[in-house]
């Protein structure tokens, strides 16, 4: 099995009244994927964080193996929904992918 850990932090922008909103549509929109695709056993969205945290958004995916990763990267819907509530939103990105 598979574990990719994303974080990210929000572009200033979003620091605003829409920020719940933003965050509450990004965990909607990615926990979406959830049984939608092959090799992806689960997707679960943390988006509210105590003050002493330096990220925003955290995303944990579980995987059958390394071959599902690699085609959760390229599928349709993943790439679809990051399009509209991850890249319009966040500032700096980044994962590990490791086998458990």
């Amino acid at each position: 099995m598979i574990k990719q850990v994303i974080v990210m932090n929000l572009q200033d922008k979003c620091f605003g009244p829409n920020l719940e909103t933003i965050k509450s549509n990004m965990k909607t929109r990615l926990e979406s994927l959830n049984g939608q695709i092959d090799g992806m056993k689960s997707i679960e969205v943390k988006a509210d964080y105590l003050t002493t945290s330096n990220a925003d958004v955290f995303v944990e995916i579980f995987f059958e193996n390394e071959d599902a990763l690699k085609n959760f990267k390229v599928n349709e819907d993943y790439n679809a929904v990051t399009k509209d509530v991850v890249v319009p939103f966040v500032d700096r990105r980044t994962h590990v992918e490791f086998e458990l």
